[in-house]
């Protein structure tokens, strides 16, 4: 990638900027933020450290998205105006409208915990569904094998898990996808299984979980081959649900979403997964 815009210039943004100029992953990073100040201040910390951790991407800061030159992707992290639940319900929408034509054919990617508001607002404005969704399901993903493996006595590495549903509070994980060093959970242990998904108890992930997430997301969107992970992303009749962002299995490769994959779902999860896109239908987080 050339650039990639972050909005924001909170811990996530500067975290996430930090690991993209780290792993080289764009030859500019520019962090936007109408607290111009703060934002150059953060960008100038990451790129004086460049030349100790080895690394020489340009990392710049902003006051508006406009100012950025043919961004690869747009990356909502943590702006100000968009810092809680709250006002993402009540502002999200109107932000989306002001960000998508400076955004243009940009792949956009939402960082934060509940993504499901801007994706929709996005598509709502005529954005491409494939071309939109929200990475925080990877970060669930990830502390849910931790706590499996921290019950298991087993790698992390060595456990496979996808979520679905509206994570971290409507968390649907089947446990028929769920595998230990290949095998099936429940083969394993059913009953830690069950403790390690009851302990996540909904709590969403902090900045640096975040952020690791978006740059696993930022590596697919980049890649030429074919890469399966759990994103939120905009159903068109998958799963029997339309016009609501839900975490859901994808392929992604070459800055879009290819397909969503559609999983087995048992009766219970199918319920828990229906309950979730009531849930986001009627404006919940």
């Amino acid at each position: 990638m050339n650039t990639i815009a972050i909005l924001g210039a909170g811990d996530l943004a500067a975290t996430l900027a930090r690991r993209i100029a780290e792993a080289q992953l764009a030859r500019c990073v520019v962090m936007v933020d109408a607290d111009e100040g703060r934002a150059k201040g953060k960008a100038l910390d990451i790129a004086q450290s460049g030349p100790v951790e080895g690394f020489d991407a340009r990392v710049e800061a902003t006051a508006t998205l406009e100012a950025v030159v043919a961004p690869d992707v747009v990356v909502i992290a943590d702006p100000d105006d968009l810092a809680d639940a709250v006002l993402l319900s009540t502002r999200g929408a109107e932000r989306i409208a002001r960000w998508l034509p400076a955004v243009g054919k940009a792949t956009l990617l939402v960082a934060g915990p509940h993504p499901s508001p801007l994706i929709e607002a996005a598509v709502a404005k005529g954005f491409p569904r494939e071309r939109v969704l929200g990475s925080a399901p990877v970060a669930a993903a990830s502390a849910l094998r931790r706590r499996l493996s921290a019950e298991l006595q087993v790698e992390p590495r060595e456990i496979v898990v996808t979520v679905l549903g509206l994570p971290p509070g409507q968390l649907v994980v089947p446990q028929a996808a769920v595998t230990v060093a290949g095998v099936p959970v429940e083969k394993v242990s059913a009953s830690a299984f069950r403790r390690a998904l009851a302990s996540f108890n909904g709590r969403p992930a902090g900045p640096v979980a975040l952020a690791a997430a978006a740059l696993r997301v930022l590596r697919a969107l980049d890649g030429s081959r074919t890469t399966l992970l759990p994103v939120v992303a905009q159903l068109d009749g998958e799963y029997g649900h339309r016009r609501v962002a839900l975490a859901v299995p994808v392929r992604i490769r070459s800055g879009r979403i290819e397909s969503v994959v559609e999983v087995a779902l048992d009766p219970v999860d199918r319920v828990a997964f229906d309950n979730a896109a009531d849930r986001r239908a009627a404006g919940q987080l």
